[in-house]
């Protein structure tokens, strides 16, 4: 028997098909995201992702009426992708969710004239519609991880200093009992922790190594150790909870950058590390 899930977004598919064909400015879509994978295909909970170019972008990022000819919409705004290209998100009856990207034609034409594939195809993606028969120019030879930028020294100080920064700022807000604060800078914290990960993970298994995007299946690509770490580097809204995984993520971005660096011959500012370390911990004694 079909899961539910394949079942309504096969049928929001042939929706939008039926749609951006009853209409002149939409010139291509595409399925892309897990609904287009075979490599990690979607679950039950997976969204389904599509990018479509047309001659009005505009028109469908602010106005909603359109959805109704694809599904019963319970709500819709306006957002952008981490990449920062438009996209209405849109949720359901039953809690499906389908996100459209929105790009101009002009857009479109740029990328078949320069030959570019774009970076969130390479992992898999479906032509659903394609007036101009252009596809082709753009769809990738074969599915792979899109191809990384090797690790600068710039990049890895620029992280290092980031965190370091950030961690004492973090460390100041517990001290005064600013949660809120705290656990909002603690996420900025987080997401460099997660480059440092990534970019370990690639000097110790090579610079093919697939570390996926977002932190999307860490429980595959992670070592076991930092898994392990990771695991008390999270704490709850409290300030001694919070204050210990605190403790515990920067002795984990200390331990990795450190082996990046060897690993590289990189520089690293270890004077800012061993004072703001020390400062943290000396700290330690007032909140426990």
């Amino acid at each position: 028997m079909e899961r539910s899930d394949i079942a309504f977004y096969k049928q929001i598919e042939q929706n939008f098909i039926e749609f951006a064909e009853s209409r002149h400015d939409i010139r291509a879509a595409f399925v892309i995201g897990s609904r287009a994978r075979s490599d990690h295909p979607a679950d039950e909970w997976s969204d389904m992702d599509i990018v479509f170019y047309t001659t009005n972008p505009n028109f469908y990022l602010q106005q909603q009426d359109w959805l109704d000819k694809i599904g019963d919409i319970l709500c819709s705004f306006v957002f952008q992708t981490a990449g920062g290209d438009p996209e209405r998100l849109n949720l359901f009856k039953d809690g499906h969710q389908v996100d459209f990207v929105i790009h101009s034609v002009d857009t479109l034409r740029d990328i078949v004239s320069a030959k570019v594939v774009p970076s969130n195809f390479y992992r898999g993606v479906r032509v659903i519609v394609d007036k101009d028969h252009l596809s082709n120019a753009i769809m990738p030879a074969h599915f792979q991880p899109p191809e990384v930028l090797s690790i600068s020294e710039a990049a890895y100080l620029q992280v290092v200093n980031m965190f370091w920064f950030i961690s004492l700022y973090i460390a100041k807000q517990l001290l005064r009992g600013e949660l809120w604060v705290a656990k909002m800078r603690d996420y900025d914290a987080k997401g460099l922790l997660l480059q440092m990960i990534e970019w370990h993970e690639k000097v110790v298994f090579g610079s093919e190594y697939d570390t996926w995007h977002a932190g999307r299946f860490m429980n595959e690509w992670v070592d076991e150790d930092t898994q392990a770490a990771l695991s008390k580097s999270f704490g709850r809204f409290n300030q001694v909870d919070s204050w210990n995984a605190l403790l515990s993520t920067i002795n984990l971005f200390q331990k990795l950058s450190a082996e990046v660096a060897l690993k590289m011959q990189y520089s690293r500012p270890e004077a800012l590390e061993t004072y703001i370390s020390d400062w943290i911990k000396a700290k330690s004694e007032i909140v426990n």
